[in-house]
């Protein structure tokens, strides 16, 4: 800690006017007390710190120290020989202002460190440097004292660090939402049912332990609770074929939360502020050479894509955290929710590419959504009919369960615009959600396009049921006996896995400092296994005002389409996905950071048609959320 603390010295002003203008040195006032000296030198030092890699320890690279200077030599001798002087990144030496007596004596010190411990080395030292340093010693005794004492200081309260600490080499950071927010619009239009979602207070707390064992790889294990309900849908999700008259009918899913309403502070392990681990995950690069370099990543467990895949939407996406947009379709291209769990993944920086295209990743990926579960999966009741699903729930584990696999090339182009090409081949088991990231449940389209057979399943045995006045599916196929002249069994839903294949694009323009523009777009191609085949489209744009009012602020409009289904190649589902209307979707947010540790962002939702269908009425969603940041 204490060579950390000294090391800055080394790059300090003091050290640079130390070899240049000694002779010139201003005396100190009278009355300039320690206290303030030290402070001066707390702000010399914060100036000239670097990183190694950024200092030059060449008197040649300086541009603005010429070799007929009265110094040069003596600075030549200092940089070169002991390496204590060094200049700025910009190759200035900045020597053309007056130097304090306590800058001078800061550079002194620095370079007394230097030839201490080359000597405590066995490194050879000229005996004229140390005849030289020992009567600046003494001209100089009074600010070395001052010095010393910061020395001492340092000393103790490295000490008392030392022997409090949490860990060498882990780091605790910590975020904790609060989130007040309502819904209004969600009328149930089939049966002029009340609005029952009332306004609610979340939260979410997340603590990140990040650990590191060599300094360049880190290991993340996050803890995370909070109260993730989400606002339900009343509006019907599909269209049923009535077996006796042909027409559709009505499903009303009164028991199930929408994935359109998603908003980023309810991702969370559970409802009730329960504890679990969230994220477990380790990153580690390894350079293969000048023009390329693989940035790896790791997850036992809540491995999404964003977390090493670059998702090109500055401003809105703060990757699940609670300093971007409120709601999740806003944050990222949906196609980054299609797959997640237990995996790994790299990207590979492509140096030999960025003189011509600027910085270009390959990045590549493979995640289980059960990787961890050896179950090889079991049939289960379909409610509608009181029988075994035709197909299984599918598999688990790394290979025979869900999966998402993934390619994207991304680059930048005259450092403003920035494209991203996007391909995930992924398998969705049957009773799993399509856009969920490895999880049962959609966190962003409509419930349609999630086509999590369980959920839509409940929601026809749960809702209106079939028939004029209706009557429940169960007791309706009750009344049915393998097929009659009065009707046949009504089982819309009975599909096994979904294999997708999803294309996307999504690009962020720099347009100023205070304008960026960010857009996306993707198609989905799915399969449901036994039965048809549709599509699924999104895309999305909108315009972010950083630093709007304050620094840190941000002000952000984004319009789109939440991922839906645009129609399916024949009718072996049983069902008419009536896909008419596009469930439509514009937030308004502005984040005003009140301090470096809490923003405050209100925000509104419009979501037109949020389950596709044309008799829905639109929906209205207010937040403020809090963030604190540690």
């Amino acid at each position: 800690m204490l060579k950390l603390s000294w090391k800055s010295l080394l790059v300090s002003p003091a050290v640079i006017g130390a070899a240049l203008v000694a002779g010139a040195a201003n005396a100190a006032p009278d009355n300039v007390t320690n206290a303030q000296v030290l402070d001066q030198l707390d702000q010399y030092t914060a100036e000239g710190q670097l990183s190694s890699v950024d200092q030059v320890t060449s008197v040649s690279e300086l541009r603005d120290v010429q070799p007929t200077a009265w110094a040069y030599e003596a600075l030549k001798s200092l940089v070169e020989r002991y390496g204590c002087i060094v200049g700025y990144p910009d190759r200035t030496f900045r020597g053309d202002r007056a130097l304090s007596r306590w800058e001078f004596a800061a550079g002194l010190n620095a370079c007394m460190n230097v030839m201490e411990r080359l000597i405590q080395e066995n490194v050879a030292v000229l005996r004229e440097d140390i005849d030289k340093l020992k009567r600046l010693m003494q001209e100089f005794e009074a600010e070395l004292a001052a010095l010393g004492a910061r020395v001492d200081n340092l000393e103790a309260r490295t000490s008392f660090l030392e022997d409090h600490q949490f860990s060498t080499t882990t780091k605790l950071t910590g975020e904790v939402i609060f989130a007040p927010t309502a819904i209004f619009g969600t009328k149930n239009t089939l049966n002029n049912q009340s609005d029952n979602n009332q306004a609610v207070f979340q939260n979410r707390v997340r603590l990140q332990f990040n650990t590191s064992f060599s300094g360049e790889d880190l290991l993340v294990t996050r803890l995370a609770a909070g109260s993730n309900n989400r606002f339900k849908s009343f509006y019907p999700t599909q269209n049923v074929i009535d077996p006796e008259t042909g027409n559709p009918i009505g499903i009303v899913g009164n028991y199930y939360e929408s994935p359109t309403f998603t908003q980023v502070h309810q991702l969370s392990p559970g409802d009730n502020n329960n504890v679990a681990v969230d994220w477990l995950a380790y990153y580690v690069p390894l350079d293969l050479g000048t023009n390329f370099r693989l940035n790896n990543y790791i997850a036992a467990f809540g491995g999404i894509w964003d977390d090493f895949v670059p998702t090109l939407n500055p401003y809105f996406d703060d990757y699940t955290g609670g300093k971007g947009s409120l709601s999740q379709f806003t944050a990222q291209n949906p196609i980054y929710s299609i797959g997640g769990g237990t995996g790994i993944g790299t990207s590979l920086e492509l140096g030999f590419l960025s003189n011509l295209l600027g910085p270009t990743s390959l990045s590549l990926g493979y995640l289980a959504s059960t990787g961890a579960n050896p179950s090889s999966g079991s049939s289960v009741t379909n409610p509608a009919t009181g029988n075994n699903y035709d197909f299984s729930s599918g598999g688990n584990g790394l290979f025979n369960g869900g999966y998402g696999a993934l390619a994207q090339i991304t680059t930048n182009i005259f450092d403003r615009v920035s494209l991203g090409f996007t391909y995930v081949n992924a398998y969705t088991t049957p009773d799993a959600a399509i856009f969920g990231k490895g999880g049962t449940q959609g966190i962003v389209g409509t419930t349609a396009a999630n086509l999590n057979r369980s959920e839509l399943n409940d929601s026809f045995v749960n809702g209106l049921g079939v028939g004029a006045p209706p009557v429940d599916a169960a007791t309706y196929n009750g009344n049915v006996s393998g097929g009659t002249a009065s009707g046949n069994v009504v089982n819309p839903y009975d599909f096994g896995g979904k294999q997708t294949n999803s294309y996307g694009i999504q690009m962020a323009w720099n347009v100023a400092d205070w304008l960026s523009f960010s857009a996306y777009g993707s198609y989905t191609n799915v399969t449901l296994i036994g039965k048809d085949n549709g599509d699924i489209w999104t895309y999305g744009g909108g315009f972010a005002f950083p630093d709007l009012g304050k620094e840190g602020n941000v002000l952000g409009i984004f319009a789109g389409v939440q991922p839906y289904v645009s129609g399916f190649t024949n009718g072996t589902l049983g069902t008419t996905f009536v896909t008419t209307a596009n469930p439509v979707q514009v937030e308004l947010f502005y984040k005003y950071q009140l301090t470096d540790n809490l923003s405050l962002t209100p925000g509104v939702i419009w979501i037109s048609k949020p389950e596709q269908t044309t008799n829905a009425t639109d929906a209205f969603i207010g937040t403020i959320r809090g963030t604190f940041t540690f």
